[in-house]
């Protein structure tokens, strides 16, 4: 087993929590985050005790290069914003909060050297039998395609209405899963939903976040090679009906859809500066030019209704 280093004191005040509701996690993952590197701290996958309960989580962080350490204190003590691992956390409880199938954070912990961040840990509940969007659309016929795109327009229209920029939507941080049967948040629903530490409820506020559609052409740079005419259909209809009845409707479809062409084209100059945000994926096709005309005649006839959006409901308390 691998030896920690003990947890004094002054290392605790070095360690920030977000703790929610499973405090009973804090010391697995304070000794996880300052053992040494080993295959045993390198692992996916954890077992930590809540409750007397031990529940498997999947793991997410490490060591943080130096400058990225010293760009994060900068921010953390300018803006006071939080280590990326406590953003996420904070922002997939807020989802959680409002019915949305997001990971479930048991815990993170940010480890603190001379004022600045320099090593973070985000545990999330594990979801088992869960693919990539991607994946699990090819593997499915026409009809759950049809249900997996809608959905995904549903929650992203209604993430835009209640102003909360996801930031970091792409085909990796939606997963698919059979619909979930458990009361609670996202039950009924198929999609789960991961990443957003750059994103939140304010971070349509700043800088070049300043447009909501920055999310569907963030998408849509990652997800036109792959996607059917009919899934962009589906998504982009259920996403303004979702709009629509969440209180916040869009412009008009024309203008959505231009919108986003915009906000695709920017993404897709990111990525000829710097091609190692694809990650070794090929560079994504450069034209993206859905049928507004027909997207617009089945709008009028009502097509969109068929989709079910979803309407916000109060928080849970």
């Amino acid at each position: 087993m691998t030896s920690a280093r003990p947890l004094n004191r002054d290392l605790l005040r070095r360690i920030r929590v977000m703790p929610e509701h499973q405090t009973g996690a804090l010391l697995d993952l304070a000794r996880r985050c300052t053992a040494p590197a080993s295959e045993e701290t390198q692992a996916p996958l954890m077992l930590i005790q809540i409750g007397g309960v031990e529940v498997e989580g999947t793991i997410k962080g490490g060591p943080l290069p130096l400058r990225r350490c010293l760009q994060l204190g900068l921010r953390r003590w300018v803006l006071g914003a939080p280590a990326p691992c406590e953003a996420e956390a904070n922002h997939l409880t807020w989802l959680r909060k409002r019915l949305f199938r997001a990971a479930d954070p048991l815990g993170s912990v940010t480890l603190h050297h001379l004022g600045f961040p320099s090593r973070e840990l985000l545990v999330t509940r594990a979801v088992h039998g869960a693919l990539p969007l991607r994946e699990a659309s090819a593997a499915a016929d026409s009809s759950r395609r049809a249900q997996l795109f809608a959905e995904f327009g549903r929650e992203v229209g209604r993430m835009h209405a209640l102003r909360f920029l996801h930031a970091e939507l792409h085909p990796g941080n939606v997963l698919a899963t059979e619909p979930c049967d458990e009361p609670g948040p996202g039950f009924g629903r198929s999609l789960i939903w991961l990443g957003s530490a750059k994103g939140g409820p304010t971070a349509w506020r700043r800088g070049n976040l300043d447009r909501l559609e920055d999310d569907l052409g963030a998408w849509f740079s990652l997800a036109a090679d792959w996607m059917q005419g009919e899934d962009t259909e589906a998504l982009l209809l259920a996403y303004a009906a979702s709009r629509l009845a969440n209180g916040r409707p869009v412009s008009g479809l024309p203008s959505l859809v231009s919108s986003i062409q915009r906000s695709r084209r920017r993404e897709l100059a990111r990525f000829e500066r710097s091609p190692r945000l694809l990650g070794g994926a090929e560079f994504p096709v450069a034209g993206w030019d859905p049928d507004v005309g027909r997207l617009q005649r089945l709008w009028d006839l009502g097509a969109h209704w068929a989709l079910r959006p979803v309407v916000s409901g109060p928080d849970l308390v």
